[in-house]
C-alpha cells in the first residue's frame, strides 16, 4: 500500500476545513478522514485530538467485517447464503416464519425481524433478581441471544427490510457455531491477520492489549455502567454480551479500513487474498428482493432520507456500497472508480442525541468525493 498522503493537498482543502468545523461545533472532538483510490492512500488528515493511528469504535462498521466473515466461511464450505438459519441456530419463537429466515436476509436486513431492543436492560433486570453479575460474561451473551432467537417476526423475511441490530447478533454466533471458534478469533484468523489489520479487533485494552490505551477515542458517558467508555464499546447490547457481537464491537483505525476495502476491490477484480469474487459481488450487490431493496450482502448503498441527500453525500455514485456506525464512523467504497472515502467520529462523546454529523457528513463526503474528481 503506496501512501501519497498530503493534508495540505488544496484539492481537499475544503474536506479538511469542514473537519475542523466539526470539532469548533461540537460535532465530534476527534476525527479521522482518509480517501484512496485502487491500492493506494490519496489523502488523509485528522481532526481534534485523533492521530492517524487513532483507535476508534467504528460500531456498525462491525457489521460488513462480519458479512466478510460469514462470506469467508462459505469459501470453505460451512455456510451458505441461502442456508436456512434454523440448521444452524435452534429459534424458540412461537412464530412459525423464523424457520423460514435464511442467511441471505440476516446479511440484507430483510429477515423481518425487530430493528433493536434495549436487551440489556432485560439483563440487569436478571441481575438483580438472581443476585448474581451477567453483564459481560458468557451466560448474560447466551441469554442475550437465546432472547433474540426468540422473538415473532414484523414481517415475512424477503417482503421488506428494516435494518436490524438483532439479525447480525444471529449472524455473528451462527459464524461461531459454523466456525467453532469466538467471533474476535475466527475475525482476527481469516480476515485481520491475512489482510494486516494490526490494529483491528474487539476488546482493545483488554490487559494483553494496554499499549493501544492511549490510542483508543473515548465514546463518552455511560448512565447504564456508570463511567466513561474509552477502551469498550459504545453499544450497550454489545457490552452487555461481553463487547465482542456481530452487530458492533469491532475498533479500527482509517488505515486498516482502507486495507478492507482494498482487499474486496481487489476480489472484485478476483484477485482478494481472503474473498472469492463471488462473495464480494456478493456484498457489492444489491439483493433482488424485495424490489427496491437498497441493502447487498453487508452494505449500504447511497439513500436519501426524508431530511435529506444519502449521509455518503449527493456526489456518491450510485452504485457506491457502505456502511455507518452509531458512534459518528462511516466507510464508502465506489466499485467503478475504486474509490474509499472512511470518516471515523466519535460524535457520541457529546451525547447520544447529539446530531450535528447528520448534516455535516454529506458535506464532507461530498468533498471528498470532488477531491477525487467526481462531480455530478
Amino acid at each position: 500500500m503506496t501512501r501519497f498522503s498530503n493534508p495540505g493537498d488544496p484539492g481537499f482543502k475544503e474536506a479538511a476545513d469542514l473537519l475542523e468545523e466539526g470539532i469548533r461545533s461540537e460535532a465530534y472532538t476527534a476525527a479521522a478522514l482518509l480517501a484512496g483510490r485502487g491500492d493506494d492512500i490519496a489523502w488523509e488528515t485528522t481532526a481534534g485530538f485523533a492521530r492517524p493511528d487513532s483507535l476508534f469504535d467504528i460500531a456498525s462498521v462491525t457489521k460488513p467485517l462480519t458479512a466478510a466473515l460469514f462470506f469467508i466461511l462459505c469459501q470453505e464450505g460451512s455456510l451458505s447464503p441461502d442456508g436456512l438459519v434454523s440448521t444452524i441456530l435452534p429459534f424458540a419463537s412461537p412464530d412459525p416464519r423464523t424457520r423460514e429466515i435464511r442467511f441471505i436476509h440476516l446479511l440484507s436486513h430483510t429477515s423481518g425481524l425487530p430493528a433493536w431492543l434495549p436487551l440489556y436492560k432485560k439483563l440487569m433486570e436478571e441481575e438483580r433478581m438472581a443476585g448474581t453479575m451477567l453483564h459481560g460474561t458468557s451466560e448474560g451473551y447466551d441469554m442475550i441471544l437465546s432472547e433474540v432467537l426468540s422473538l415473532p417476526l414484523e414481517s415475512d423475511p424477503a417482503s421488506a427490510w428494516e435494518y436490524s441490530d438483532l439479525g447480525y447478533m444471529i449472524l455473528g454466533r451462527a459464524i461461531e457455531a459454523a466456525g467453532f471458534r469466538s467471533l474476535d478469533r475466527l475475525l482476527e484468523k481469516l480476515l485481520i491477520r491475512p489482510l494486516g489489520m494490526t490494529d483491528t479487533g474487539y476488546l482493545p485494552c483488554a490487559p494483553r492489549d494496554q499499549d493501544y490505551a492511549p490510542r483508543v477515542i473515548p465514546t463518552g458517558w455511560s448512565e447504564e455502567r456508570q463511567r466513561e467508555k474509552a477502551g469498550e464499546v459504545d453499544d450497550e447490547n454489545a457490552a452487555a454480551m461481553g463487547g465482542v457481537a456481530g452487530h458492533a464491537g469491532v475498533f479500527s483505525t482509517t488505515g486498516d479500513l482502507f486495507l478492507f476495502a482494498r482487499e474486496l476491490l481487489r476480489a472484485l477484480r478476483g484477485e482478494g487474498r481472503v474473498l472469492a469474487k463471488a462473495s464480494a459481488t456478493a456484498m457489492a450487490t444489491r439483493v433482488p428482493a424485495p424490489p427496491g431493496c437498497p441493502r447487498t450482502a453487508g452494505f449500504d448503498t447511497p439513500t436519501a432520507g426524508k431530511d435529506g441527500p444519502s449521509q455518503a453525500g449527493a456526489l456518491a455514485p450510485k452504485d457506491a456500497i457502505g456502511h455507518l456506525g452509531y458512534t459518528g464512523c462511516s466507510l464508502w467504497i465506489d466499485p467503478a472508480s475504486e474509490i474509499t472515502v472512511i470518516l471515523l467520529t466519535n460524535r457520541v462523546v457529546h451525547g447520544s442525541g447529539n446530531r450535528k454529523l447528520s448534516e455535516l457528513r454529506p458535506r464532507i463526503h461530498d468533498a471528498v468525493w470532488k477531491g477525487m474528481g467526481l462531480s455530478l
